[in-house]
């Protein structure tokens, strides 16, 4: 095992720093050194904005500096430091998984994964990472409050397992990936669950840490433990001890704590000469909410041992080991009441330094008692203690009194036993060996790449056959036809998915299909179910492409200016009762609206809440079922976004073999085809140039064919082949632009030779040097990763 990390907060000159180096790597460790600046501005941003948010406290975070950009770059720059010192030992030991813990590294997934995949023919192999939060994970409405929230989970999920201690704070991350991602979490083979990111399979784990018993046990021999528990029976002067360790912090509900302490001694005088608190905190990291928190602790304790005779023995500073332990073993009752805790094992030692002194009756009580927090993220985990509100001041104060006052049951005797062999069999190294199997099960499963799903009510597999599609993969069949079809979808496809329609698609794509369409060979086709004139607002200015608005109920030829219409023999009848359907739940569902066209109703709801708007579209989906029973040339589909009632005979299959028909008349057999698009409405046309291929239909291509269909995201589809996002398709064409020579359409590159040639906006002179040079310095651009 290898560890990164710092050498605690302190800067080091270039002297010290080769020292460190030197003497931990005997140990296999690898410090980093930030600079002076970057280290300063981190802590500071991690304790004043990440770790309040992250915790849900929304009254802690400093607001002024969840928007300063050198705040969030320092925290960025100390990412950066790490990962220059991951990758160069991951690139030695290609087959070890990295394990990143807490929200200090949210970027590093990402900057590992960039910096390993940039240069593919070195290293090919996604990196294999995990990442634990020993720290909640915040609801959305908190979560959204980082500026950076979408780069966080873009970050998270290059990883290939993201694990928390309690499933609330793995529902919180599911519900902020649904709504800022549009992914949706989903169950898996022997209770996993999983995100589909980017084509990847992300496990996401629960599984909370432990500790070990065997360490435990270890201490409890030690000299030092003996003086300290001597140190700490002399401290309570045959009181009995309740007992508590805590961060300095604000979140760790000590101030509560203190105040109903102090309720319990005022309402029951007779314990304040039998008990004691004894409240250790541990410094953490120094900042102004730190010492504001630290001050107001030193008041409360200084006016409450005025008031009731020394009751608390309070002490600041870091705690060993050993007298943690030692005050665990001589107290009778532990008392934890964070406002918020993910990590928190307190309880877990409690409990095993309990069950100790029973086998050995050391002295102390016999199981002793647990008042936690139920906010604390080990509170679900054990049957034994007595969960509290710790906002409830006179709720702690009455757990305490009940814990003092009341003999233990059976039941509780029970429930210490259970919750003994629970901490015992999930120990510390369970954990890890258990995020470790469930790390490489994914990881190895993402290799494999095998989904199920269903699509038109079919049940759907992508295994070996669906690849992920490269520009290599295209080049050189794309170079060598005479006579190529490219079909494109438009959101989610070739541009994001727009948030308002009369936004329209980007000048460097119009330019990009515009050069697409300027080689003769190739016959491009925007296809689309959007409206006509939406379609023809973002690309009817581009000359010699092809349009199919409404899924080919208008259409424009690539060699024609005018729109056309489909000749469909079909009534109107069953529009006004779709109709009122979509109204009835656009009226209910803020943010949708109905798009009306010739062929076809719409109900989008893109724009609205993503939870309420898959619950309507699912209801919605049934209410059509009824209907369209009456209508069976009308079909439902349910896509990315939106519910449409349409014509049977209007889809995107049907759109596509017209097109290549009228392009074997007008050019000949079609010996390239490429087709791309996103949702359930392109899967008609996957399934139509499949068959095509398979059948190898006379008078439609050539016998040499090539065919590819393309699915965005990996994901059941009926598409040969994946890309990642709309930016990898983007990145496909542009690379296809480059080999676009504006040449008679009857040349291939075979026949290229002694010819003259424009390419790339460039006059070349035909030579057979001047013809391999010009495809030489092609090849040799930068490929899309």
């Amino acid at each position: 095992m290898k560890w990164v990390g710092m050498v605690g907060y302190d800067v080091y000159s270039a002297e010290e720093q080769e020292l460190i180096k030197s003497e931990a790597e005997k140990y296999d460790a690898y410090p980093v050194f930030p600079d002076e600046q970057t280290l300063k501005n981190t802590t500071y941003y991690y304790d004043s904005v990440i770790t309040p948010i992250f915790h849900n406290f929304a009254a802690y975070w400093n607001n002024a500096n969840v928007r300063k950009v050198e705040l969030f770059q320092s925290y960025r720059s100390m990412n950066k430091d790490f990962v220059k010192v991951i990758v160069p030992i991951y690139k030695k030991y290609p087959k070890a998984i990295i394990l990143f813990n807490d929200p200090y590294f949210l970027l590093a997934p990402r900057l590992v994964h960039e910096a390993l995949l940039s240069p593919r023919e070195v290293f090919p192999e996604t990196p294999h990472m995990g990442y634990f939060f020993h720290v909640p994970f915040s609801s959305y409405e908190v979560y959204r409050v980082f500026p950076a929230a979408q780069e966080f989970l873009e970050s998270l999920l290059c990883c290939d397992i993201v694990a928390f201690q309690v499933y609330e704070y793995a529902r919180h991350f599911f519900t902020c990936c649904h709504r800022l991602l549009g992914l949706e979490a989903e169950s898996r083979h022997r209770g996993m669950i999983g995100i589909i990111y980017k084509g990847r399979d992300v496990v996401i784990r629960v599984v909370h840490s432990g500790v070990s018993k065997q360490y435990t046990e270890e201490l409890r021999k030690t000299k030092e433990y003996r003086l300290e528990l001597e140190a700490v029976k002399k401290l309570a002067k045959n009181r009995l001890i309740i007992c508590s360790v805590d961060k300095l912090s604000p979140i760790s509900g000590i101030k509560n704590k203190l105040i109903a302490y102090r309720n319990l001694l005022k309402e029951h005088p007779s314990h304040i000469d039998k008990i004691v608190l004894i409240q250790y905190c541990t410094p953490g990291i120094k900042s102004n909410i730190t010492k504001e928190t630290s001050k107001e602790i030193k008041k409360l304790v200084a006016e409450f041992n005025i008031e009731f005779k020394n009751s608390i023995i309070y002490s600041k500073g870091s705690v060993s080991n050993e007298k943690r332990l030692a005050l665990f073993t001589a107290a009778e009752i532990l008392l934890i009441t964070s406002l918020r805790d993910g990590f928190c094992l307190l309880p877990f030692e409690f409990l095993l330094g309990k069950n100790a002194l029973q086998k050995d009756r050391e002295g102390g009580s016999s199981t002793g008692s647990v008042i936690l927090s139920e906010f604390a993220g080990c509170a679900s985990a054990m049957s034994s203690i007595c969960r509290v509100n710790p906002y409830s001041t006179s709720e702690i104060a009455y757990s305490i009194l009940q814990a003092l006052e009341t003999q233990k049951t059976i039941g509780h005797y029970t429930g210490f036993l259970h919750d003994v062999k629970y901490i015992e069999t999930h120990d510390v190294s369970n954990w890890l060996q258990s995020i470790v199997k469930d790390s490489k099960r994914g990881h190895n499963k993402n290799e494999a790449a095998l989904y199920l799903g269903a699509i038109d009510d079919k049940i759907l597999k992508a295994e070996v056959f669906f690849e992920h599609l490269v520009a290599s993969d295209l080049k050189d069949h794309y170079v060598k036809a005479v006579n190529r079809v490219i079909l494109l979808d438009t959101e989610g496809t070739i541009m994001p998915i727009m948030p308002l329609l009369i936004d329209r698609a980007s000048h460097k794509l119009r330019q990009l299909l515009a050069s697409l369409c300027a080689d003769e060979r190739n016959t491009v086709f925007i296809l689309s179910g959007k409206p006509k004139s939406l379609i023809d607002h973002w690309f009817g200015c581009v000359a010699k492409l092809g349009l199919a608005a409404e899924y080919g109920y208008h259409y424009r030829s690539n060699a024609e200016r005018e729109w056309k219409v489909t000749p469909i023999h079909s009534n109107d009848s069953w529009k006004a009762k779709v109709k009122d359907i979509f109204l009835w739940y656009k009226d209910r569902t803020d943010g949708s609206y109905l798009e009306i066209k010739d062929g076809s109703i719409v109900w989008v709801y893109k724009e609205c809440d993503p939870e309420l708007g898959n619950w309507q579209a699912k209801e919605l989906e049934k209410a059509l079922k009824a209907i369209l029973t009456e209508y069976p040339s009308i079909t439902s589909i349910h896509g990315r976004g939106f519910v449409e009632a349409k014509l049977k005979t209007l889809e995107k299959g049907e759109s596509a073999m017209l097109i290549l028909d009228e392009v074997h008349k007008r050019k000949g057999n079609v010996d390239f085809v490429l087709a791309i698009g996103d949702d359930t409405s392109d899967e008609p046309m996957f399934r139509t140039i499949n068959a095509i291929n398979k059948e190898k239909q006379a008078g439609k291509l050539d016998k040499d064919s090539v065919l590819f269909t393309c699915t965005i995201g990996r994901k059941p589809s009926y598409a040969r082949y994946y890309v990642n996002d709309y930016k990898e398709a983007v990145a496909l064409l542009k690379v296809l632009e480059r080999y676009s020579i504006k040449i008679p359409r009857n040349k291939s590159a075979d026949n290229l030779l002694g010819a003259n040639i424009q390419a790339e906006g460039t006059n070349l002179l035909a030579s057979p040097f001047t013809v391999l040079f010009a495809l030489t310095c092609n090849s040799c651009r930068e490929r899309p990763t």
